[in-house]
């Protein structure tokens, strides 16, 4: 399947193309949890400081001594507790917490305690019983703060270590199609732009290609291959008339010019005219390669009246 440049450049769009959608889902669901985290976080930071002002209202009331003062902080807790709902019913928090909370924060409670403190026959008693009680709901608020955050500053790591991870596989297919189209592609490219120079491409009369090339390269260099085949056949075949005479005339003119060139050359050798070994080796040297040049050009004139 890897083996087509066309099969490969597919691949490459396609994993790109879903690498992008991907970051794009991915960066949106990123912005989305970092927004639901500031908001809890801004949520329940409110939440604390709006009971630590409460609570500090109250103890300044008992330590005055002006209970009076404890009737008009009730609708805070009230709005407190509204406040405290709405993080009770984010959507981010699981249900196992939401009950821990609602076990744990009982403002409700608290308001009952403050409109009984009044009509309290022991105020001592009543007033230490408060004081336990908005201090047990202050820590269980400072311990769902954490346990929350804490909850949801995982959910965003873990899906920004799932975002890493995602991006890895998708970035390691990509590298891996891209080294295949370069291997199965551009090398061979590269390799035929280095056998088609003029020089190389006189000796060869052919073009190669490595086995791992693409499929579609391949064809291409067969296809070119046949080209100069049927061209040099063609070449032949269709010399005649005027030009094929002409030519078959100046083969024979010219073997036998060098038949004549050879009989000199052995008359010399023959002759006793008192040649030195020089000379004898260089008659020879002659003789030799007139022959071997008139029988190529034979082979030739041969080969062109087929």
């Amino acid at each position: 399947m890897l083996k087509s440049i066309k099969t490969l450049v597919y691949l490459s769009f396609l994993i790109i193309g879903t690498s992008l959608f991907v970051v794009i889902v991915l960066g949106v669901r990123q912005y989305w949890l970092n927004d639901q985290y500031e908001e809890i976080g801004s949520l329940s930071e409110r939440t604390l400081f709006g009971f630590a002002t409460i609570r500090e209202q109250v103890f300044e009331s008992m330590i005055d001594g002006d209970y009076r003062e404890l009737r008009p902080i009730i609708p805070d807790i009230e709005q407190l507790n509204v406040q405290v709902s709405r993080l009770y019913d984010h959507k981010m928090i699981p249900a196992q917490y939401k009950l821990a909370m609602t076990d744990s924060i009982d403002l409700s409670g608290l308001v009952i305690g403050l409109r009984k403190f009044e009509t309290a026959p022991d105020r001592k008693a009543a007033s230490q019983e408060l004081q336990q009680r908005m201090r047990r709901i202050g820590e269980n608020l400072i311990a769902v703060d954490r346990v929350i955050t804490a909850h949801i500053r995982d959910s965003v790591i873990g899906f920004q270590l799932t975002i890493i991870g995602t991006m890895g596989i998708l970035i390691s297919l990509a590298s891996f199609i891209l080294i295949c189209l370069y291997r199965r592609g551009v090398m061979p490219l590269l390799d035929l732009s280095s056998q088609v120079t003029e020089e190389t491409l006189e000796e060869r009369q052919r073009l190669s290609c490595a086995p791992d090339a693409s499929v579609e390269i391949q064809s291409f260099v067969e296809s070119v291959n046949a080209m100069f085949t049927g061209a040099s056949t063609r070449n032949i075949e269709r010399a005649g008339g005027p030009d094929r005479d002409l030519l078959s005339g100046a083969m024979n003119e010219t073997a036998n010019n060098l038949n004549g060139i050879i009989n000199y050359a052995q008359l010399l050798l023959e002759a006793d005219s008192g040649l030195s070994a020089e000379q004898s080796e260089m008659l020879n040297n002659i003789v030799e390669n007139a022959e071997r040049i008139s029988a190529h050009w034979q082979g030739l004139n041969q080969g062109f009246g087929r």
